[in-house]
């Protein structure tokens, strides 16, 4: 046998432990599915692994198989294209049936760890706009509203646009690797006639307010109670520090996941102990992460609460005012 000859038998045999999913088509493939898995396997044994995962989206825009989802998201992995890893990683998973064997349990996990590796290093977006509505990404169209799963993007800054009708909207959406996003659109026009009955509706020049009687004072304005303004300053402190605690304990869960990956490969070979000690770590490092988001969004309110209760002016109760020959009642805290 020739040196090249064996250097190819090598090469395409690390390309089957290397993606198990990419073996012989399915028999009831068509002759294109035939060919581009092919070359495929032929790019994988070149070692073009962006032109393979290239060929694998032709496939699973042909046919939306497990097979076809996870050879694109494990070979976008390998290629350091993480939004659309984890796209692919995560779409493969949900396509993929409970593992039975031994070995269909380590290629799970081995794909659930680089599922989690890749959604460290991107933003994941959902959406909240009207029903219908189509959204882009920067351009990029990716479905009508409401999209099935999230939508992974490269950390940074992000221009999404929803459009419903004749109305569209843009929104500038920055966001960090591993934070998840819920991007907000309204889309609602106003009630038809709406304007014409503002402008309709007949205004004096100024409200003029009518005086006490005479010999009563009146009513005077009331300031914030001090106890509550403390109230709320310690709460929204405590809510921050917890925030700050959960997010320490979290950076040491991610750190202890992060020295597993490193000790194994980066994650490739990982298994048995080991698996489960890693994905302990990364489960912990989400709880907390979680904890700590709820605890900085309720010290957030809390804060904002307590300045507009501390600065904005309040009175007793209500009062009439005068406008031209009518009444009004006015109302305010």
């Amino acid at each position: 046998m020739t040196a090249l000859g064996a250097l190819s038998r090598a090469l395409i045999l690390a390309a089957s432990v290397f993606l198990p999913s990419a073996g012989r088509a399915d028999t009831g493939a068509s002759d294109a599915q035939r060919r581009l898995e092919r070359s495929a396997d032929r790019a994988v044994a070149e070692g073009q692994l962006a032109k393979a995962r290239d060929l694998w989206l032709q496939l699973w825009q042909l046919e939306p198989s497990e097979k076809a989802a996870c050879n694109v998201g494990q070979l976008a992995f390998r290629v350091a294209d993480m939004p659309r890893a984890a796209e692919f990683l995560a779409l493969c998973l949900e396509k993929t049936p409970a593992p039975g064997g031994d070995q269909a349990r380590e290629r799970y996990a081995s794909r659930a760890l680089d599922l989690a590796r890749a959604r460290q290093e991107v933003g994941a977006l959902t959406f909240a706009v009207p029903q219908g509505a189509q959204l882009s990404i920067d351009d990029r169209p990716i479905g009508r509203a409401p999209l099935a799963r999230e939508v992974f993007v490269a950390p940074g800054s992000h221009r999404v646009r929803a459009a419903l009708d004749t109305a569209a909207k843009e929104a500038a959406v920055e966001v960090r690797a591993g934070e998840a996003r819920l991007v907000v659109i309204d889309l609602a026009a106003p009630a038809p006639g709406a304007d014409r009955r503002r402008q309709a509706t007949p205004r004096a020049p100024g409200p003029a307010r009518l005086m006490a009687p005479a010999g009563q004072a009146a009513p005077a304005e009331e300031g914030p109670a001090p106890g509550l303004i403390l109230v709320g300053g310690v709460a929204t402190a405590g809510c921050v520090t917890l925030g700050a605690i959960f997010l320490t304990e979290s950076r040491g869960h991610e750190r202890r996941f992060d020295d597993l990956i490193a000790r194994n490969h980066g994650g490739y070979r990982i298994a048995g102990a080991e698996l489960q000690r890693a994905q302990h770590a990364y489960g912990a490092m989400e709880r907390a992460e979680e904890r700590a988001a709820v605890a900085l969004v309720a010290g957030a309110v809390l804060g904002a609460g307590t300045l507009v209760y501390a600065l904005f002016p309040r009175s007793r109760g209500p009062r009439l005012t005068a406008a031209g020959p009518g009444l009004g009642l006015e109302l305010t805290w």
